[in-house]
């Protein structure tokens, strides 16, 4: 804003040119059972090059429909990729035990743990094991909420391949059919054709 140069206005019509290329795209939501919490989360560890922040970004689904997603640069810099994965874990259990709670309230409680699926081997295996390394100390309070709620059977954190992983899409550039592959995954489509007679 403070120093436009072309390269930003290349960016801006590319933008332009998308959201008027998909302005008949919706998130769609469909009939399904209320029975399970999941989650994929992702963080792109020094992916913008002017400040080295990292974005991380989660989506959370309920049964088949997306009902809650964040995208969001930090503000800090990080020195691990281990320590901005498990920082974006941290944020999308936070996210889901509100969901749960508030499902809860409604009369809906969620019997069976919240999958959060990451693809960062490091992260799962320090969500489970009770062991506190040296090297992990500067993410300790992430590290015990989230182990908490392992330990009571609220979240499992599970492995995702990254072909699969679609918060991707939140954090990171993306070949054109992993991102529709990705959107679609989303339950971000065109409406459907209408038959006749059908308002």
């Amino acid at each position: 804003m403070h120093g436009p140069k072309k390269e930003h206005m290349w960016a801006l019509k590319r933008i332009l040119r998308y959201v008027k290329g998909t302005l008949q795209f919706g998130l769609h939501l469909y009939k399904t059972s209320v029975s399970r919490l999941s989650t994929y989360t992702d963080a792109d560890w020094g992916g913008c090059l002017d400040t080295r922040r990292f974005t991380s970004g989660y989506c959370v689904f309920l049964g088949d429909n997306l009902i809650s997603w964040s995208s969001k640069r930090q503000s800090t810099l990080s020195q691990s990729s281990a320590k901005t994965e498990y920082r974006g874990v941290a944020n999308v259990v936070s996210e889901s035990c509100w969901l749960r709670n508030l499902l809860l309230e409604f009369h809906c409680p969620i019997q069976k743990a919240t999958l959060v699926y990451c693809d960062n081997i490091s992260v799962i295996y320090l969500s489970g094991n009770p062991v506190q390394h040296e090297r992990t100390k500067h993410i300790e309070m992430d590290i015990h909420f989230v182990r908490e709620k392992v330990a009571r059977g609220h979240v499992r954190v599970c492995h995702v391949p990254s072909r699969y992983q679609v918060a991707d899409i939140f954090t990171k550039g993306l070949s054109a059919v992993l991102f529709e592959d990705f959107r679609d995954s989303l339950c971000v489509r065109r409406p459907p054709a209408m038959n006749a007679g059908e308002c």
